[in-house]
């Protein structure tokens, strides 16, 4: 079936249809970045991840996103843990050339359209949404040589119950969605920036035509991402976060307790019983101490008749602080995330978590890459040449490693396509950086380095210096130990 798409109907859905339906879906969520918040019980809570209904978990999950806290900042870890750095491979068919000129051209063309796709920018936010609601629903309004437009499905609309037969998921899309648009014109402008196949169903389920509001959206325009499942994959952090934060309360009044106290003014009893002051004399004096205590809102003053003490409450604040970093550890636990990116304390073997957060992101990755290859493949590929887009297990954690490591390759023969891509640099900016250093500005010429054995060997005397993770944990110790001294020490 054959899409039309314009420029201008685009425009209209940018500035039009888009905000207004992200407002309508905030709406039927019930909060967004600026709305109120709903407070849940911790029974509330459980309930609803208990629960098998999927749109209270996703209401939950974003409700807590927006209202900041552990849970969006864990979110946010993982959705821009990775850099979504790739390479475009051509696979030119057998007995053909890539230097071929018109099989060339193809490649170089598909390079160009990979750059204006800001697979980076997109890809970064499709996480987010995946880690909130636990899916992810697009639609491409056009997808030709020259552009490539897709904007955001709500998810509320959206439910994928099959895949066809290259293992694509189908998309089926409720198109009541358009009734919940009140203002009329606001609604025709929103169906003709939708494909033709939703618009014109919508309008035939208005006129009875159709049994169903749910429409199959073909898998050459829809977009469906997940990890396994459609449920947030971090709902259990948001109960062990609120727990930590009424111990966190509960801590606080602690501290307040410790630090309050009562002046008590016993006024002594004459041997034989009478009064040495007598009432209206206490009270003078009692006015004397309150006014001696004025601005101190931490000190209460008592008179009565006896001897003078100090009261100091008593709390067990030591204990409350090894539970708040129990609860601290859960929160995190539960994420499955060091709390040491967050908040490190000396040498920890830190990237070992890390690189247990990049394996957990490739999966989308993996699948985000499929997803690009599919795009490329339809447009540029022929019986001469087809491609595979992948994305790096590259994040800014471990960027420096990798490059070191694709250096070492690359000194062996493998790919000089790997340490630039690592850097930052797009497969088609290498080659046009490369031509501005050596054959415009000459810098080949003009930096000549120092043929030394200290160059040679980098400067560095003895054995090279091990990963975190293949240190012994004595040795980590030892050097967190130096590490606290060092910052602990006088200069």
């Amino acid at each position: 079936m054959e899409h039309t798409f314009t420029l201008d109907a685009f425009r209209k859905s940018h500035e039009d249809m888009i905000a207004k339906a992200a407002a309508d879906w905030s709406k039927y969520y019930g909060n967004d970045s600026t709305a109120r918040f709903h407070e849940y019980t911790e029974k509330e809570i459980e309930d609803i991840i208990n629960s098998s209904s999927l749109l209270d978990k996703q209401k939950l999950s974003r409700n807590y996103f927006y209202k900041d806290g552990f849970y969006k900042r864990i979110i946010l870890h993982y959705a821009t843990l990775l850099t979504y750095s790739g390479l475009l491979i051509p696979n030119p068919a057998i007995g053909k050339q890539l230097s071929t000129p018109h099989i060339s051209k193809r490649y170089y063309s598909a390079l160009e359209y990979v750059d204006k796709m800001n697979l980076a920018e997109m890809m970064t936010r499709i996480s987010t949404r995946v880690l909130i609601d636990g899916i992810y629903y697009g639609i491409i309004q056009a997808l030709t040589k020259d552009k490539f437009i897709m904007f955001d499905l709500p998810t509320a609309y959206c439910r994928s119950r099959f895949v066809d037969m290259n293992g694509d998921d189908v998309i089926e899309f409720n198109v009541t969605y358009f009734n919940t648009i009140v203002n009329k014109t606001s609604r025709e402008e929103t169906l003709s920036s939708y494909p033709k196949v939703v618009s014109n169903y919508y309008k035939s389920y208005q006129k009875g035509k159709q049994d169903t509001p749910w429409v199959k959206i073909p898998t050459e325009i829809g977009i469906c991402f997940t990890f396994f499942g459609e449920v947030p994959p971090f709902l259990q952090v948001i109960p062990a976060s609120i727990r930590y934060d009424k111990a966190v309360e509960r801590r606080e009044d602690a501290e307040l307790e410790e630090i309050k106290k009562i002046i008590v003014q016993k006024i002594p009893h004459m041997t034989d019983g009478t009064l040495l002051f007598e009432p209206e004399e206490a009270e003078v004096i009692h006015q004397g101490t309150v006014g001696m205590m004025k601005g101190n809102k931490n000190v209460s003053v008592l008179t009565t008749y006896a001897d003078v003490d100090s009261i100091v409450s008593k709390t067990s604040a030591e204990n409350d602080t090894s539970t708040l970093d129990k609860m601290l550890q859960n929160v995190y636990a539960n994420a499955g995330v060091s709390s040491q990116i967050f908040a490190p304390m000396g040498v920890q073997a830190i990237m070992l978590s890390i690189i247990n957060d990049i394996a957990f992101m490739m999966i989308l990755a993996n699948k985000y890459a499929r997803f690009v290859s599919k795009v490329i493949n339809h447009l540029f590929s022929n019986s001469n040449i087809s491609f595979r887009y992948i994305f790096l297990a590259l994040s800014l954690f471990n960027k420096s490693d990798f490059i070191s490591d694709s250096l070492k390759l690359a000194q062996s023969g493998y790919s000089y396509l790997l340490p630039a891509v690592a850097a930052g640099l797009s497969q088609r900016e290498i080659v046009n950086i490369k031509d501005l250093e050596n054959d415009v500005l000459n810098l080949r010429d003009k930096f000549i380095p120092l043929q030394t054995s200290y160059t040679e060997s980098n400067g560095k005397v003895g054995a090279p210096e091990k990963k975190l993770e293949e240190k012994a944990e004595k040795t980590i110790q030892n050097e967190d130990a130096i590490d606290r001294q060092g910052q602990g020490g006088s200069a």
